[in-house]
């Protein structure tokens, strides 16, 4: 399966989910399904964008598609996002939340939507990954299905996934060292039905675990881990999470990064620390957990589906560019504990790749089984 990248004047390629409007070129109109909208002056967001000769944008209305709901990482992105896209496209932009399957709500009507460049929208590298990596045969889109846009990274920035736990000096959960070495205490994780970090981790280290995937959202979860349900959950780092541990009641034990520290918090472990200090028992399940954290270092891409001509792709990957080097960008997800780490149309394909060669995939599918398809 070849992975192509639609980039500039060349290859068409994989990705996910974003959707942008267009409008009058003086103004961007961030709005979120199911609630009230929010105008924001196009004019009043970063420096001056270059010049757009024959601007197929200008004067039309981009749907921008958060996989996520609102308040999400996905959600605060895209409205971090959307007026600075707005200003350098002169185009309106609607931000509309779509979550739903683990992102394959949106995934979908991504790769269903007018190739025109007017719908684009948000996934997480590591989400398309692992919806290929545990899907029933014909249940998602391709990923080479997808055209990708780039936009930011998740590990040693804000939106770096990490394993939480409760705040305890009781051990296995003094540390992810001593939980890895410890092989008689039971831990109980909440989260995703399709999550693929945490099962990997465990299995691979042979940590006793009992998954609860029984909870309806992220929110949910966290309470579960509140009132004693569990002890680990596994979550973008930003938001209620962010706060569970900057309250003192949560803590982190490891950061899905294979960057040398996190920085958040430069003493918690990344996985590339782990596998230094404790390296599994086999070159292929190292192998597997450093493709997982490279895809979860990719972060969060905007993508669109195939066939965007190069033309129009080329303008969109410099409006992003630009977008997210920003002031106001920069500060709004600061702010949401975003990351702002530029990652570039290139390295995110560069990640699928790594992700699909096929002794990573089959180790992968030894340690985590097969679902519907719903992975996040």
């Amino acid at each position: 399966m070849r992975v192509r990248l639609a980039l500039g004047a060349a290859l068409a390629s994989a990705t996910l989910l974003a959707a942008c409007g267009s409008s009058t070129s003086a103004s961007s109109t961030v709005t979120t399904s199911g609630s009230s909208s929010s105008t924001t002056s196009a004019a009043s967001s970063g420096s001056n964008p270059p010049s757009i000769p024959n601007n197929p944008f200008a004067g039309k209305t981009i749907r921008l598609i958060s996989s996520g709901p609102a308040g999400s990482t996905h959600d605060l992105a895209c409205r971090a996002v959307a007026p600075l896209l707005a200003k350098y496209l002169h185009a309106t932009v609607d931000v509309v939340d779509m979550p739903g399957g683990g992102q394959l709500k949106a995934w979908n009507y991504l790769a269903a939507s007018k190739p025109d460049g007017l719908t684009i929208g948000t996934s997480d590298i590591q989400g398309l990954l692992a919806n290929y990596w545990e899907k029933v045969p014909n249940e998602t889109p391709n990923i080479q299905n997808l055209s990708y846009l780039g936009f930011v990274a998740g590990g040693t920035g804000g939106g770096a996934k990490v394993l939480f736990s409760v705040n305890t000096s009781k051990a296995p959960l003094t540390s992810i060292f001593t939980l890895v070495q410890d092989h008689s205490t039971p831990v109980k994780y909440l989260g995703s039905v399709g999550d693929v970090s945490v099962p990997m981790l465990t299995k691979i280290y042979n940590i006793p675990h009992v998954s609860l995937t029984s909870y309806s959202n992220s929110l949910a979860e966290l309470q579960g881990i509140l009132r004693g349900d569990g002890q680990i959950s596994n979550k973008t780092w930003g938001g209620s999470w962010a706060s569970f541990v900057t309250s003192g009641k949560g803590k982190v034990l490891l950061v899905w990064s294979m960057r040398p520290s996190w920085k958040i918090e430069p003493n918690v472990p990344t996985l590339a620390t782990l596998l230094k200090k404790d390296p599994p028992a086999t070159a292929s399940e190292k192998a597997a957990l450093e493709a997982n954290a490279t895809a979860l270092d990719a972060g969060m891409a905007l993508m669109g589906p195939a066939g965007i001509p190069s033309s129009k792709m080329t303008i969109l990957e410099a409006a992003i560019k630009w977008a997210v080097a920003q002031p106001s960008f920069i500060s709004a997800s600061h702010k949401a504990q975003i990351s702002t780490g530029y990652e570039s149309p290139q390295q995110d394909v560069a990640a699928i790749q790594a992700g699909m060669k096929a002794s990573t995939v089959a180790t992968i599918r030894k340690y985590v089984a097969l679902s519907t398809g719903v992975a996040s």
